[in-house]
């Protein structure tokens, strides 16, 4: 009787065996490059993905170790290429809106006003949006300006927390600053 397995689960195997073997260690490294654990799991996550799809194309066994260095080096390039676009489509944005921004509301337009409105609502149902730990500390900082490490203390979390959630709270609202600016832009 013939105990081989079947190609599928050959291949499962060795990616099981290469993952198991490879993701901390990849993981480390990317949380070093990036200095974000979420986008560092993002990051080797892709790459774990992108290696499952082309997975014939790997190395001899023995070698996947600098390959996959060189693969995550690639994608955390990518990462920060994309970022450094997102910043700079932020900015765009910040300037579009101070150059449409009415010098004083009495003298606005109509249609500015109602612009004025939908930036408002966006703003505000996204922070609504946000889990409460997150807006309480989003509100903490940005309208109540306190300080990473008092708001760190005041609510018993490590300054990294309060960091990460900032973070997180800056993603919720560029994202609906993008859609707001969509809108806009086709309006």
């Amino acid at each position: 009787m013939n105990h081989q397995l079947p190609i599928h689960d050959e291949k499962e195997a060795a990616f099981n065996k290469l993952y198991h073997a490879y993701w901390e260690f990849l993981f480390r490294l990317a949380c070093k490059k990036t200095g974000s654990t979420e986008d560092a799991y993002d990051i080797v996550h892709d790459l774990f993905a992108d290696i499952w799809k082309n997975f014939h194309t790997l190395p001899p066994s023995g070698s996947e170790r600098p390959y996959l260095v060189a693969a995550l080096y690639h994608k955390v390039f990518n990462y920060f290429r994309s970022k450094g676009l997102q910043e700079k489509h932020y900015k765009s944005f910040e300037a579009f809106l101070v150059q449409q921004s009415p010098a004083n509301e009495y003298h606005a337009t109509e249609e500015e006003k109602e612009k004025w409105a939908n930036i408002d609502e966006a703003i505000s149902t996204a922070i609504t949006g946000m889990p409460g730990k997150m807006r309480d500390i989003f509100i903490r900082n940005v309208y109540q300006e306190q300080s990473i490490d008092r708001i760190a203390g005041d609510l018993l979390l490590s300054k990294q927390t309060v960091k990460n959630q900032l973070q997180l709270a800056s993603k919720r609202l560029r994202v609906a600053f993008k859609r707001v600016y969509m809108f806009l832009t086709f309006w």
